[in-house]
């Protein structure tokens, strides 16, 4: 238990104060009380976590993620000019909270009100990959973490994922430890362990229990397996996402029981985040929606949905522009580890069509290539061939096409089929 194990050091900071005591406080300071998350994958599904924990404990907020703007719960038409009535309402008392997803396309042009973010959560930035960490977005994300470091509050905090060494080595792990909230799966691991024995908050997985430490206090929370969004703690992505949700709202003073309430009444829509490993319930096959990413990416994408299944993994892709041609090859073998199905559909270079064929040939058993003239028809083709405890893994160029697809599809299955019942989440 590492409870028994660090030694009683003094901190400034006592437990975090209730939720009114710290908009108070932001109050005193001028301060927004606008949480910013960034990232370089799954900033919009920490945002919903964050989101149902607040839901729980009754408060009011705006949220703007890729998809827009959303105040209550309801979508506004624009941005600029819905956001800015959030932040007039957030003055005046109208909402309690807002959160900013942060593209680091977009960092330099946006700013926080006020000039100075309370909490900015970081969710990842490489993955671990030395490949990741020389690409041209990884430094435009890196000048932009740099810029986001700026604009943190006097007093603010950060919430960074210490799994992810490339922010260690961004710097963003050293100074005061009392200025962050790490979270990570095990606190064992040594950017985390480091940051606990320095008298750090932290948050992480124990004995199947998201466990959380603060002023030199350990208690557990929560139970993973009890998370629907994990599905029985079976996709591990979704558990850093519960565990930095859970560290955005302790930074916020939001009380225990809130958290628990929000993270296990938490589901992940489809509706609200097309493409984001959206989970469909097919029979006792099993289809996800995810979007095209590099290879250090989908590596995670592809543990995670293999663990919702023992049968064949059948893969949709298409011509995946946004990922280098370069990198394509490392893709090809990743989709095709294991044998399967592979689709490969749309309009394709022919040079990025065999770097992706030369991967999938270099697996030791590869998997079955086929080709489809467009999206739709590939998914379809994949659906018609799933067998019991098949996964389908379909890396959606259109994510909000495909998963109104598979809906329509599912409505169609008869209830009173077992063999055919379906559920999204």
């Amino acid at each position: 238990m590492i409870a028994d194990s660090v030694p009683p050091l003094p901190r400034r900071s006592a437990l975090p104060a209730g939720f009114a005591e710290w908009r108070a406080r932001l109050d005193r300071q001028q301060v927004a009380p606008v949480v910013a998350v960034a990232g370089s994958k799954g900033k919009t599904s920490v945002l919903r976590a964050v989101e149902s924990i607040f839901r729980a404990g009754g408060y009011r907020f705006a949220t703007w993620t890729d998809r827009g703007v959303e105040i209550e719960g309801e979508r506004q038409r624009g941005e600029l000019g819905p956001w800015s009535r959030a932040l007039t309402r957030l003055a005046a008392g109208g909402l309690d909270i807002a959160f900013q997803e942060l593209d680091w396309a977009t960092v330099p042009t946006i700013s926080a009100p006020g000039g100075a973010y309370p909490i900015v959560a970081v969710a990842n930035l490489c993955a671990n990959s030395e490949a990741c960490f020389f690409t041209r977005e990884t430094t435009q994300a890196r000048r932009a973490l740099r810029l986001i470091r700026s604009s943190i509050a006097t007093a603010g905090r950060m919430v960074l994922n210490a799994d992810d060494f490339a922010l260690s080595e961004d710097g963003d792990l050293a100074g005061d430890p009392g200025s962050r909230f790490l979270v990570g799966i095990s606190a064992d691991a040594p950017v985390l362990r480091r940051h606990i024995l320095q008298g750090g908050d932290a948050c992480w997985i124990e004995g199947g229990s998201i466990t959380i430490r603060e002023a030199l206090r350990t208690q557990a929370i929560a139970e993973v397996r009890d998370l629907p969004s994990t599905r029985e703690g079976t996709i591990p992505f979704a558990i850093q996402n519960a565990l930095l949700a859970t560290a955005i709202a302790r930074c916020c003073g939001i009380a225990e029981d809130f958290v628990v309430a929000g993270l296990a009444s938490h589901e992940a829509r489809p509706e609200s985040m097309p493409g984001s490993f959206n989970v469909f319930d097919f029979g006792s096959a099993t289809i996800v929606v995810d979007s095209p990413m590099p290879s250090w990416f989908l590596r995670t994408s592809l543990r995670a949905s293999a663990n919702l299944g023992s049968g064949r993994q059948v893969r949709v892709v298409g011509p995946m522009l946004d990922v280098l041609t370069d990198d394509l090859a490392e893709v090809g073998r990743l989709l095709g580890r294991n044998g399967g199905v592979l689709i490969a559909h749309g309009v394709w270079p022919a040079e990025r069509l065999e770097h992706l064929r030369q991967g999938v040939a270099g697996n030791t058993v590869p998997p079955i290539f086929l080709q489809a003239p467009n999206e739709r028809t590939a998914v379809q083709q994949a659906m018609n061939m799933l067998r019991a405890k098949d996964v389908l893994l379909v890396l959606a160029e259109d994510p909000e096409a495909t998963v109104s697809l598979i809906q329509r599809r599912l409505r169609r299955l008869s209830p009173r089929n077992d063999s055919t019942t379906a559920k999204a989440s």
